[in-house]
């Protein structure tokens, strides 16, 4: 039978498209946080860009972003992550990392240690903001967080939000 990669390949015809990319990055992010579908479970029908995250009583609204668009692309594109919904406490953003044409070999979309995150506070973005930019991401947000830290950086934004009844 055929490999995953042929099968990516004959069912889409670019593995590397946004609307893959983006169902790729909610499917990280729910089995992340242990909220992965039950088997048989199907997803919205809107696009991933309009579907928030709760993670308990916390909102998170996903954005991805990759160097390499499309494997026939011979430079790199710039990063830059569109903003969806600002109603959402978080913005948790994706980068598929790979920035040249000749790491499409080694790039791949499903493994989980290609991803770099940054979970944003909303409400630290302008409003009117679309859009941001990897340097300015980096420069406010630091270099972001690798797969296997993104439950517990999530938990403990959980934490920080609901207060504690120790003491009561």
């Amino acid at each position: 039978m055929a490999d995953r990669d042929a099968f990516l390949r004959w069912c889409c015809a670019n593995p590397y498209a946004e609307e893959l990319r983006e169902a790729y990055l909610h499917w990280l992010v729910l089995h992340a946080l242990e909220l992965e579908p039950k088997p048989g479970q199907v997803r919205h029908e809107q696009p991933w860009r309009d579907q928030l995250i709760a993670l308990r009583d916390l909102t998170l609204a996903l954005s991805s972003a990759a160097y390499i668009q499309h494997p026939e692309q011979q430079e790199p594109q710039s990063i830059s992550f569109k903003l969806w919904a600002f109603q959402a406490d978080y913005q948790v953003l994706g980068l598929l990392e790979g920035s040249t044409p000749q790491s499409l070999q080694g790039l791949d979309l499903f493994d989980a240690t290609q991803w770099r995150f940054w979970v944003v506070p909303s409400r630290d973005l302008h409003p009117d903001r679309r859009s941001i930019g990897l340097n300015p991401l980096r420069r406010s947000h630091g270099e972001g967080l690798v797969y296997g830290e993104l439950p517990a950086h999530l938990e403990r934004l959980w934490q920080e939000k609901t207060p504690s009844c120790d003491g009561v």
